[in-house]
């Protein structure tokens, strides 16, 4: 288990970075020595990039494939230099108001927010949208933006159950990591995901749209390249990380739910006054989040920095600004003391048993500082 990643030791915060397998690396660079070329050219350098360009499209789209179940074909798929321009490019060819739920990430709330009668939809304590309620809302609109999982807490949406009761609307999924670690759900009209999150390279995402919609797709597009993203090796290298996780998918999926089980059930017991997050069961594998009470979130970060361990605090799309969490708000948790614990592919249970041996000490540090 995990011979294909090699995270470094103490790395708990896959979310915000993790090495690429080396299979993955090796393929971009191979890539980088071929692919210089504009794609559009029509001397050899010229195809021999679009070559590898379109294999890359077809590689994801047959990864999408396996994940959702149903045939995604290459050219649904195009890449752009990150989640966010993925998002961007995606509202802009659908015009109108938006909904979404009120735990996306904040760049894809402030872009819906541009939009004229958008409105957002509240969770419940577990960070999930009410089916009737959401698609109360959603009449009418011309999206809606409702995420795979939640990359804070990892409670999944009921993308399914929304689409069957509004069939007519189009879905804009955030897959960022989830794509990879779990199936994907059926009825989304448009998918974007980092690769970053299947340990691909962190400057490459990925926007998939079903034929049929009613999505205007921006000049240029035909090669699948978005906002300027030219950097064909970068995509080789995020398809073959894909392609090399999902065959392993089901394997890393059962090791990750089975450490964060035991995170969850050992920090409820080893530490007072701490409340752990989101849903339990129907969640994303790898992810975990609690709060500390009577304990700064960054200054445990730190604490256990200096014990070994890597792991984040607060929500990743918001922490340079040093702003709360709006995921923990719009889920009326206690957005103080809150640690993240994303495990990187790779990752051991002997990692996970020294973090929770470190953790009561480093709360007891924090605290006695206080």
């Amino acid at each position: 288990m995990g011979s294909n990643w090699q995270p470094p030791p103490g790395l708990l915060d896959g979310v915000g970075g993790q090495p690429a397998s080396a299979t993955a690396a090796a393929a971009q660079v191979a890539a980088a020595a071929l692919a210089w070329a504009d794609p559009r050219s029509l001397h050899h350098a010229g195809r021999r990039s679009d070559g590898l360009l379109a294999a890359a499209r077809r590689s994801i789209a047959d990864s999408v494939s396996a994940a959702a179940g149903t045939t995604i074909h290459a050219d649904e798929v195009y890449f752009t230099p990150s989640a966010l321009a993925a998002q961007t490019i995606a509202l802009a060819g659908c015009p109108g108001p938006v909904v979404m739920s009120a735990v996306e990430t904040a760049a894809l709330l402030d872009l819906g927010d541009l939009r004229e009668h958008s409105q957002v939809i509240g969770v419940d304590a577990l960070g999930r949208v009410d089916v009737a309620a959401f698609g109360q809302t959603a009449a009418g609109k011309a999206i809606a933006a409702l995420q795979l999982a939640n990359s804070e807490v990892g409670t999944c949406q009921p993308i399914e159950q929304v689409a069957a009761a509004n069939p007519a609307l189009p879905i804009l999924m955030d897959a960022t990591g989830g794509l990879g670690r779990i199936q994907l759900p059926t009825g989304w009209a448009m998918l974007t995901a980092g690769a970053g999150g299947w340990a691909g390279p962190a400057g490459v995402a990925i926007l998939v749209v079903r034929r049929g919609g009613r999505w205007v797709s921006p000049p240029a597009s035909e090669r699948g390249l978005l906002g300027g993203f030219a950097d064909i090796p970068g995509a080789v290298g995020a398809a073959t990380a894909l392609a090399e996780l999902s065959a392993e998918q089901d394997a890393q999926h059962d090791q990750a739910f089975a450490n964060i089980e035991l995170l969850r059930a050992g920090i409820a017991t080893k530490i007072a006054d701490v409340e752990v997050l989101g849903d339990g069961v129907w969640r994303l594998p790898h992810i975990l989040a609690f709060s500390v009470l009577y304990v700064s979130g960054e200054a445990l970060v730190l604490e256990l920095d200096k014990r070994g361990f890597a792991v984040a605090s607060g929500s990743a799309c918001v922490a340079e600004e040093a702003r709360p969490s709006h995921v923990l708000a719009a889920m009326g948790a206690y957005t103080g003391g809150n640690i993240r614990i994303s495990l990187p592919l790779g990752c051991t249970t002997e990692t996970v048993v020294g973090f929770l041996d470190a953790l009561p000490d480093a709360v007891a540090a924090v605290r006695a500082d206080n």
